[in-house]
């Protein structure tokens, strides 16, 4: 059974690893920035998480409960965020790849922020001096021997900022090393919850008491676990000085080794379940 204590064992490594790769060089451009920054942000949700485990509690309205709606949500961002990680930086074969699927993940956002409704002067301003950026990005895409290889229905897909990517997070998942069960079952699961699917809604109505509602999130914890665990061992690979931090500690080291291979699991022998009363 998981405790909080195990829970914050892994976040230390998460945090030390991130710490290490302080400094390095942006290099030519802000991918390793973001690259950092997709990391921090999958930190971010994983101690929010920890809030939201001791319960809720706004004294304004006198108002306390518990909340696995959120825990769920917060999860499924934890994991979209280290499975971007993984597409954009870690699984391509070489370096035009990477650069490909980088610079794709920005232009889709670009040109959705060029179709903001934008009413201020400074606003107009700002996505007028960032068309510039986003014809740079689309140069680079187009150059690129990835970009070749699309078929012409994908170019246009992504030159007209429809799509970034030409895998499903489920392939993702599953290329990570993650099980079928964490990369397709408890993903559609989380989904649920994000997009306020009906199961969403029923789990809560059929939840009688708190210890219910707390037991909604034990399997959910688990991933997170696992999510951590898969985030910090794919930033080392990307990272050197990363690696060589969690190299020298073998408490971490082996954590995060168990960790992944749970995630690599069918689940089957495999008991995840979280102790919110004794953590």
């Amino acid at each position: 059974m998981q405790k909080e204590e195990d829970y914050l064992e892994l976040l230390r490594a998460f945090f030390e690893v991130i710490e290490a790769n302080k400094g390095t060089s942006a290099g030519d451009d802000d991918r390793i920035l973001d690259a950092e920054g997709l990391a921090i942000k999958c930190f971010s949700h994983a101690c929010s998480l920890l809030y939201l485990l001791r319960g809720t509690n706004v004294p304004d309205l006198g108002a306390a409960f518990f909340d696995p709606g959120s825990i769920n949500v917060l999860v499924r961002a934890m994991l979209e965020s280290f499975l971007v990680f993984y597409y954009v930086f870690v699984d391509p074969e070489n370096k035009d790849e990477e650069s490909f699927r980088y610079h794709c993940w920005l232009y889709k956002d670009l040109m959705e922020r060029q179709k903001f409704p934008v009413r201020s002067p400074e606003g107009k301003k700002r996505l007028k001096a960032e068309e510039t950026v986003v014809s740079d990005i689309k140069g680079k895409i187009q150059a690129s021997t990835s970009y070749a290889n699309l078929t012409l229905k994908q170019k246009q897909s992504l030159i007209e900022g429809y799509e970034w990517r030409f895998k499903g997070w489920k392939k993702i998942a599953l290329s990570t090393g993650l099980s079928e069960v964490h990369s397709d079952a408890f993903y559609t699961y989380l989904c649920s919850y994000a997009h306020a699917g009906s199961l969403s809604v029923l789990q809560m109505r059929q939840c009688e008491t708190a210890s219910h509602q707390q037991e909604l999130v034990g399997a959910t914890m688990g991933l997170a676990m696992i999510c951590i665990a898969y985030m910090t061992k794919d930033y080392c690979t990307y990272f050197p000085k990363s690696c060589s931090v969690l190299e020298k500690d073998e408490h971490h080291k082996s954590k995060i080794q168990m960790w992944t291979e749970i995630g690599a699991s069918n689940l089957e022998g495999v008991d995840i379940e979280w102790d919110l009363l004794n953590g």
